[in-house]
């Protein structure tokens, strides 16, 4: 039960409290303290306040009235605020929070959104949870992209470092990213907050994402959390007068487990949002990772009749052809010389060899040499002075961005989709969405879109051209506005051929092995109930690949772990037996387990990753153990089998999954001494009998 703290205040039918003639609500309810040397959390928040952006300048009422049915309101320069903060989860510690303004003024405003914002008082109560003493604090950021990090950082730590040129498409607000002073975090969609010594979590995300992209900020200090801020951003939309704007819905959840409130925090996000969740979990092969751009239709063919020789022991679903097919971007439907055929020849090709068609484009990006953009310039996101806002280069072409606000370029995006599926394609792969929103100083058609709202209407556009019976995997897109109309999504980085690049420091996004695999197990969460989850292909050919044996099993223990799509991406003619094999299990075996990082707010790269058999987690003991050493020499890795599910006294046998072989007898903890860029895989089973 929510409970409030606070003197002169006006209660009303939800129990929130709300402060008379102040600006603040107070919000707070119990969390049980996990160590009995931890004092209890009674407060999770107080005076949280409410700032809205108007002209440019951000601006909280003076006074708050308590509307009949609960709401907070109040009414600044003839513009209306209403907060609304309820129960929800049928008595679980979880609440909502949500902001609308309505514009009474008599004219237009431009409307740059919602701050949801709390800052530590001084002399603040010790048993508020934001004054937990700041080292004992860990906190999980969510990422912006699927490429963007996501994993936990710690008190004392700076936020991930990130190649400054990248930034704009990593995160929603860089000139707020600050990854140099220390105790000062981003996060994106959700953020969860730790008390190592008391094992108490608060989690804030938003559970719609549809209309606003949505930040989070956590500053902290030694007495603790001295500011928390959640943002909604409008974008400077025009609001005429009499029209509303509602702020994305904010839920805080609270509890002892800390990945369980990620856990919930997605069911709750993909119900609000009608996520599609597929009826299975496809495989395939996919053209990118062996041929990149240079892919030819010899090349395709070669593969499809290997495909078609192998199927009775690789019995692979979708055969996707990625860039290089097409003409320029923009041109989709017009062959690159490599394809004389064209993509429809393609896709009849491709059911031949007995193996559905899958497509990659970028659809939001249109090159300056493209078909399209000579024909349609007006499509594309503007300047403010009118002029096309070019975004990149694309092998040696200037590249715009269509305007997905415009219906024009939604309708030409159906057809596009349309098309493609007439011609047989079951399959598209979505990449570079990300660009619709990261055009700096960029116009859209409609001066009533956000960011999100354009990124969502092009997706929307494409999903009813292709059809709901199709499957659409989105690439590197804002993860937000994509749940519902997606299928699948990449959650990490791209995969590469080797385990990580010379360059020092490596920014936390730049494609390596390491940095897809702590994105692929923190964001573990989402799988199922945001869309499928994508970790990226399976790579394990000899030829143009410096991954070594050990890395290998490494990737293909990840991927076996963590579940989702699981395509190949090597060519079929050269690849040895001995490491066809992983892929052939892989296929086999794909998406068999719930699993979680047992030790993620302890590592930026969780090293214990524990799996249950679907369905069980965590209510029965972990059937299976990857402990994972991403350094760069042999570490001990320890792991306490009460994490596991196990009882505290009961003797476990540990078995290697990779041969079979028993391993040992455990009991309380297990160590084991892993090489460097490798990982131990066993198999747990509660001991029976004498050894």
């Amino acid at each position: 039960m929510i409970r409030m703290a606070i003197s002169e205040n006006k209660t009303n039918s939800t129990g929130t409290a709300w402060k008379n003639g102040g600006s603040g609500l107070r919000v707070g309810w119990p969390v049980p303290a996990v160590a009995s040397e931890a004092r209890p959390v009674e407060r999770l928040f107080t005076d949280l306040r409410l700032a809205v952006e108007i002209d440019g300048q951000w601006r909280e009422p003076d006074r708050w009235a308590v509307a009949p049915d609960g709401a907070g309101t109040a009414t600044m320069a003839g513009i209306g605020v209403r907060f609304s903060l309820r129960p929800a989860g049928h008595g679980r510690r979880h609440h909502e929070l949500q902001a609308r303004i309505e514009n009474a003024s008599g004219a237009a405003i431009r409307f740059g959104g919602f701050r949801f914002q709390q800052q530590r008082a001084p002399g603040g109560a010790a048993d508020d949870f934001l004054a937990v003493p700041g080292p004992r604090l860990r906190l999980y950021r969510e990422g912006w992209t699927a490429a963007a990090a996501a994993g936990t950082v710690r008190y004392g730590e700076c936020d991930f470092d990130l190649d400054p040129g990248y930034l704009p498409f990593a995160v929603s607000a860089p000139a707020a990213y600050d990854s140099i002073t220390p105790n000062r975090f981003s996060a994106e969609y959700a953020v969860v907050l730790n008390d190592r010594v008391s094992g108490a979590s608060l989690l804030a995300g938003f559970i719609t994402s549809a209309d606003q992209v949505t930040r989070l900020a956590v500053e902290l200090d030694d007495a603790g959390v001295t500011r928390f801020a959640a943002y909604a951003y409008a974008d400077g939309i025009r609001v005429d007068p009499g029209e509303t704007v509602a702020s994305e819905t904010l839920a805080l959840l609270a509890g002892s487990d800390g990945y369980g409130l990620l856990e919930e925090f997605a069911t709750l996000w993909g119900a609000r949002m009608h996520a599609r969740i597929w009826n299975h979990t496809p495989s395939g092969w996919c053209s990118w990772y062996y041929y990149f751009e240079k892919i030819t239709d010899a090349d395709v063919q070669e593969n499809l009749r290997l495909i078609r020789e192998r199927r009775a022991e690789l019995p692979l679903e979708y055969v996707q052809i990625d860039d290089g097919f097409q003409r320029a971007l923009g041109d989709w439907l017009e062959p690159s010389p490599s394809f004389p055929n064209g993509p429809e020849t393609l896709a009849r090709d491709i059911r031949a060899a007995g193996c559905k068609p899958g497509l990659w484009l970028a659809p939001f990006m249109v090159e300056e040499r493209s078909h399209l953009y000579a024909a349609h310039p007006d499509w594309m996101v503007r300047t403010p002075a009118g002029e096309t806002a070019w975004t990149t280069e694309w092998r040696g072409s200037r590249v715009a961005v269509l305007d997905c606000t415009r219906p024009e370029a939604q309708a030409w995006l159906r057809s596009l989709f349309a098309t493609l599926a007439a011609w047989g394609y079951d399959y598209v792969k979505l990449d570079f969405l990300m660009y619709e929103c990261a055009v700096k100083d960029g116009v859209y058609g409609d001066p009533k879109a956000t960011r999100a709202q354009a990124c969502r209407r092009g997706l929307q556009a494409i999903r009813d051209g292709f059809g709901g019976e199709r499957f659409i995997l989105g690439g590197t897109t804002l993860l937000g506005p994509a749940v519902g109309i997606v299928d699948g999504e990449r959650i990490g980085t791209d995969i590469t051929p080797y385990w990580k690049p010379d360059r020092q420091p490596l920014p936390k996004e730049a494609p390596c092995l390491p940095n897809v695999c702590r994105n692929i197990i923190n964001r573990r969460y989402m799988h199922g109930r945001l869309w499928l989850n994508d970790p990226d292909v399976h790579l394990v050919r000899a030829d143009h690949n410096s991954l070594t044996d050990n890395e290998v099993r490494l990737w293909t223990a990840a991927l076996w772990l963590t579940g989702g799509l699981i395509l190949l991406s090597d060519r079929f003619a050269t690849l040895a037996p001995e490491r066809e094999k992983w892929s052939r299990w892989l296929v086999a075996e794909r998406d068999s387990f719930d699993t979680r990082p047992l030790d993620f707010f302890e590592r930026e790269f969780p090293a214990v990753w524990a799996g249950w058999r679907k369905g069980r987690a965590p209510a029965a003991p972990a059937e299976v153990l990857g402990l994972f050493n991403f350094a760069d020499s042999a570490t001990v890795l320890q792991v306490t089998l009460s994490q596991a599910g196990f009882a505290p006294d009961a003797a476990v046998d540990v078995h290697d999954v990779w041969t079979g072989r028993f391993h040992s007898r455990a009991a309380g903890t297990l160590a084991l001494e892993v090489p460097a860029h490798s990982c131990a895989l066993l198999r747990l089973a509660r001991a029976t009998g004498v050894l």
